[in-house]
């Protein structure tokens, strides 16, 4: 996307894109709004406030989003006790790594 396109899809002049890349001007609070509609992101994310991952979920079904969400839940679930429990090197998991032999052949 060029500068005049962003522009225009966030109804602002070309050079303002520019100040705005530049740092020499901050958006105003409506136009970082529209910026966040227009990457479907959060203004929290735009402004690196947010820890989080976000998942673009439009378009399925309840259930869809529901099914979704038990899988993240199992595995913040799994990585909380593989902390715990395990070194807290959870990646090593999916890596090929092996937990009995990490955990001293038990």
């Amino acid at each position: 996307m060029t500068q005049e396109d962003f522009a225009n899809r966030i109804n602002v002049a070309k050079s303002t894109v520019s100040a705005y890349e530049n740092g020499s001007r901050l958006p105003s609070y409506d136009v970082l709004v529209k910026i966040a509609d227009l990457f479907h992101v959060t203004t929290d994310n735009l402004l690196g406030r947010s820890s989080g991952c976000m998942i673009d979920v439009s378009g399925l079904t309840a259930k869809q989003r529901n099914a979704i969400q038990d899988v993240v839940t199992t595995y913040q679930a799994f990585n909380r006790l593989h902390r715990q429990y395990a070194a807290g090197d959870v990646d090593a998991i999916y890596d090929g790594g092996d937990l009995k032999s990490r955990e001293g052949g038990q």
